[in-house]
């Protein structure tokens, strides 16, 4: 089931780079098509449990950020290569801990600081290189940074505030309000929320269904029986098979000096999966 989750969630960078259609429109549809399907079940689940406060300050703060993750994690994989993106996107688990820490005084320890020595060690070799081999790419490397920092806030905030409601009614909430943040986004930047053409409709269907609901769902049901380290192990692996599948699908094949840096910033990862405490 691991390696269905990791399959799942390593489709998302694969089928985003397939719509020809804004970074916010992307993000949009993705999340309100998920809200969409799953709300006859959250309305189910809340009338059984006899809910009657919803979009509470939680899900507000969560869909906020789970929103911005998208469009800025959509615009990013736009504007450079499925390695740089899943790379650094995959830095989350190292930022997380931080992140944990001044905002529910949860405990850092030495491993998760030399973790993280371990990966800026790997972004400055990249960094490096890349500004000499290629700085258009580097918008889009400092934006996806950015939206790992997203979508770790975004995590801690749903740790901090889903306790005591259903895994599905939270995440309906929070998808709408992604999906407005998202609409306001793409009508205030594009002047509209787009569609795109064939590809683009399939390529959106697929991320609705693959990695948002499939991916989150099995993620959800395996924490049930395995500890959240082992999910997380799944980052770092979906870093290798985006950029394997990019190969052949998108002929972006990283140049040799990607691959020191990559596995600096890789083993920091691992590290600080293996070595959080919980």
């Amino acid at each position: 089931m691991w390696i269905v989750i990791t399959l799942l969630t390593s489709s998302a960078s694969i089928l985003t780079k397939y719509c020809n259609i804004s970074a916010a429109s992307i993000g949009f549809w993705r999340v309100f098509g998920a809200a969409i399907l799953i709300l006859p079940f959250a309305i189910w689940i809340s009338k059984k449990e006899n809910k009657n406060k919803f979009f509470t300050k939680g899900t507000l703060l969560a869909g906020f950020f789970l929103g911005a993750h998208f469009t800025t994690w959509c615009w990013g994989i736009q504007n450079t290569s499925i390695a740089n993106a899943c790379l650094f996107i995959g830095l989350q688990p190292l930022i997380t801990p931080f992140i944990a820490h001044y905002m529910i005084g949860e405990r850092l320890n030495k491993w998760e600081m030399l973790a993280v020595v371990l990966a800026v060690f790997g972004t400055i070799w990249l960094t490096i290189f890349q500004f000499n081999a290629n700085r258009s790419d580097l918008a889009g490397i400092a934006v996806t940074f950015l939206s790992a920092i997203l979508c770790s806030t975004y995590f801690v905030l749903s740790r901090k505030y889903r306790a005591g409601l259903h895994i599905f009614v939270f995440s309906t909430e929070v998808f709408f309000v992604a999906a407005f943040v998202q609409a306001i986004a793409a009508y205030s930047i594009y002047g509209s929320i787009q569609v795109g053409d064939t590809r683009s409709i399939i390529a959106l269907v697929g991320l609705v269904l693959l990695p948002t609901i499939g991916g989150h769902a099995l993620v959800m049901y395996l924490l049930k029986y395995a500890k959240p380290q082992l999910i997380s192990f799944s980052v770092p692996t979906q870093f290798v098979f985006a950029t394997l599948m990019a190969v052949p699908l998108f002929k972006e094949v990283p140049q040799l000096w990607f691959y020191p840096g990559a596995a600096l910033v890789i083993a920091g990862v691992i590290l600080g999966i293996a070595k959080t405490e919980g």
